[in-house]
């Protein structure tokens, strides 16, 4: 049997008389957020902390935010089995993703309507091929028998030969002889 998973999301909600400066102060200081994602905590959305966690680290992070005043949403996952239909949105996915109705085509006209895959899991099952049934005794990479590993070698890069037609052979003076100066 297959281990409980969960979705872990905070939105904001403080324990009962937590001061909300220390909830974000301590926060902060836990998972080593900079100011802009630690504002991100407190904007009453809900924001994904940690996405299918076992039970062990759901019992964990909530001890962290439990500790810090904060009340952290443990969801938990669904199997396969239990799943919603393939063309709606997961009861777990955040805020920020419109639910269907708000992305499909326009209804009046009569386009079909869109709507979002399930964020976990493939959009098409593999496929499964057995390997057995594919016959390669027939594949040759060299033609005939009599043949050797340098047969597979590439030919080698044909070297360009420069054009010199335009080039002379001259006469070489003889040099001439030099006097040395007398002191």
């Amino acid at each position: 049997m297959a281990e409980e998973r969960f979705d872990l999301s905070y939105k904001g909600d403080l324990a009962p008389g937590a001061d909300p400066a220390s909830v974000r102060e301590r926060l902060t200081a836990v998972f080593k957020l900079n100011a802009a994602g630690a504002e991100r905590l407190f904007t009453g959305r809900p924001v994904i902390v940690k996405r299918n966690a076992d039970a062990v680290a759901a019992a964990r992070f909530t001890e962290v935010f439990e500790q810090a005043g904060a009340i952290l949403t443990v969801t938990p996952l669904t199997t396969e089995s239990e799943s919603e239909a393939p063309d709606t949105v997961p009861a777990s996915a955040p805020d920020r993703i419109p639910p269907p109705q708000q992305v499909s085509g326009d209804r009046a006209s009569g386009a079909a309507t869109l709507s979002l895959a399930a964020q976990d899991g493939f959009l098409e099952e593999p496929r499964t091929v057995n390997i057995a049934a594919f016959d390669t005794g027939g594949l040759n990479l060299v033609t005939g028998r009599d043949w050797s590993l340098a047969d597979c070698e590439p030919p080698p890069t044909p070297i360009p030969m420069p054009d010199i037609g335009h080039l002379s052979l001259a006469e070489i003076e003889p040099p001439t002889e030099r006097k040395e100066p007398a002191d």
